[in-house]
């Protein structure tokens, strides 16, 4: 087997060989060893938290919608409300839906949408959705 001499001693060239093979694997380990991870989320802070269960309306009548909106964080957002008949051919052809954009505090925010109904609309049970969309 071969082998360096470095001063006095006679070092095997395999041992050096090893040693510059596992120094970086080490060193890698050690670092990683160090090396802390933690979850990491940014949550929505705006929520719908008072809404009707029910919306009753008749042909020709233009009804209000109270909303409230919590803003949990410390800034302002604006926030476009989107609602939506989850009938979209009727919705188009008899409803109206204010769809504002509206400025949201911090802390809760009452904001009042409207909702038109055409006179020639049928009678229907359909469902309201109540969505936003903030920027």
């Amino acid at each position: 087997m071969r082998s360096i001499t470095i001063g006095r001693y006679q070092v095997s060239v395999l041992l050096l060989l090893i040693i510059a093979i596992i120094s970086p694997i080490v060193f890698a380990a050690a670092y990683l060893w160090t090396v802390r991870t933690i979850p990491f989320s940014v949550d929505e802070p705006l929520s719908i938290t008072d809404f009707p269960s029910s919306f009753h309306v008749r042909p020709g009548e233009n009804k209000t919608l109270d909303i409230t909106i919590l803003n949990s964080a410390n800034i302002n957002y604006s926030v476009r409300l989107l609602l939506a008949l989850n009938d979209t051919a009727y919705q188009e052809s008899y409803v109206n839906l204010s769809n504002l954009t509206y400025n949201i505090t911090p802390n809760t925010n009452q904001i009042i949408a409207w909702i038109f109904v055409n006179k020639t609309a049928p009678p229907t049970w359909l469902e309201l959705h109540i969505d936003f969309l903030r920027w």
